[in-house]
């Protein structure tokens, strides 16, 4: 028994030790399936219980029971206490086969051949609309995208640096090329970033599908400039290259996550980035309702956002449709056909799986509380 409390104890600390901000889940879908299985039998247990008669039971026995008899406040707890004990090992033991895990960074030494690339991703207001058919918002249909790009380029030695753009630029971090930290920080970035999140020019308020977490406030956006953007990532290719020392500047890449609701089209930032070799690209967020539900077809959209694509492919750049089946495939094989460029890799994510800390608990609370039922139902019981 002194072992055994010994092992639960330190599996308890090693589990509230655990930042919970920093799990995340590989298989959360499996974790909800059970726990609407769980719920649905749960359900339908206290149903039967409750319509149905129990055996050895009246309603009106005609003899008052003496206090003595009955099971008091603190009996009636301790009697409840295994189902309690059962409750929480079957709640721990769903968040087990979620397959939590977290995130380290492991320092390494040594050179690689990589494909540097910015990914520049819209959090304008027009994002936060709804698109089309889909109840998602652009924002939610753009992020679902990219993080399915980044699946397909996963351990393909990209050094990417995430940057974000409304009014203002807002860069999220420097060049790495940890493909899980890199993947959990596109995944946690807003999907807007505006002034409010309300009714503006027309829009009414039930038209924006963004949850709140995924909003950031600040007094200053408003609308959707591409150019302080473009002009932000042009200075930081170039501090990068100063970074990587001498020698001609490698060809690069600008990946441009956006529906194309731009205020202006930045034909002097395109040509910046064609002076130093820096190919841009587009993923299309396509809002365009002729082009949804069964009569879809990929092609270029018309209106406003044509002139941005047009000056895109003048610099030998190019568009990605999501609506296009095949978008995200051409894209990365036009990523992949960049040269790659030697770098440093000094540290890389890894994943620490997890779920022993919760399975351990929960197994540990199935052998106390399951003897503990029996024991309880002996003692406390109701007895023919």
């Amino acid at each position: 028994m002194s072992a055994f409390t010994d092992f639960l104890g330190t599996r308890a600390q090693e589990l509230l030790g655990t930042d919970l901000n920093q799990i995340r889940f590989a298989d959360i879908g499996m974790t909800y399936l059970l726990s609407m299985a769980v719920t649905v039998v749960v359900v339908l247990s206290v149903l039967r219980l409750w319509l149905t008669s129990r055996r050895h039971h009246r309603q009106h026995s005609g003899h008052v029971i003496e206090p003595r008899f009955r099971r008091g406040v603190w009996k009636g707890a301790l009697y409840n206490l295994p189902k309690l004990l059962l409750g929480l090992a079957v709640a721990v033991l769903l968040v087990a086969m979620a397959d939590p895990y977290l995130t380290a960074t492991e320092e390494v030494a040594g050179d690689m051949d990589s494909r540097i690339r910015i990914d520049l991703v819209d959090t304008s207001l027009s994002m936060a609309w709804e698109f089309p058919g889909s109840g998602k918002s652009r924002a939610q249909v753009a992020r679902e995208a990219h993080l399915e790009f980044l699946e397909m380029r996963r351990d393909k030695n990209d050094r990417v640096a995430l940057w974000l753009f409304s009014s203002f630029p807002y860069m999220v971090d420097d060049f790495v090329i940890d493909d899980e930290l890199y993947f959990f920080q596109v995944m946690d970035a807003p999907y807007a970033i505006v002034r409010i999140l309300a009714a503006q020019s027309g829009t009414p308020i039930d038209q924006m599908f963004v949850p709140e977490d995924k909003v950031r406030i600040i007094d200053s956006e408003g609308n959707t400039n591409i150019v302080r953007a473009l002009q932000s990532v042009v200075r930081h290719f170039d501090r990068d290259v100063a970074t990587l020392g001498s020698g001609a500047p490698p060809h690069r890449a600008v990946l441009i996550v956006t529906d194309a609701d731009v205020d202006e089209i930045p034909d002097a930032e395109f040509a910046e980035l064609s002076r130093r070799n820096i190919v841009p690209y587009m993923i299309f967020i396509n809002a365009d309702d002729s082009r949804l539900g069964a009569q879809r077809q990929a092609g270029p959209p018309v209106g406003n956002t044509q002139g941005l694509i047009d000056t895109i492919r003048e610099f030998g750049g190019d568009y990605f449709d999501v609506t296009d089946a095949d978008g995200l495939q051409r894209a990365y094989e036009a990523i992949d056909e960049a040269e790659t460029v030697q770098v440093q890799l000094s540290h890389r994510a890894v994943k620490v799986p997890i779920y022993s800390r919760f399975l351990l608990i929960s197994m540990a609370l199935l052998v106390v509380g399951i003897p503990a039922g029996f024991v309880a139902e002996l003692i406390g019981g109701t007895h023919p």
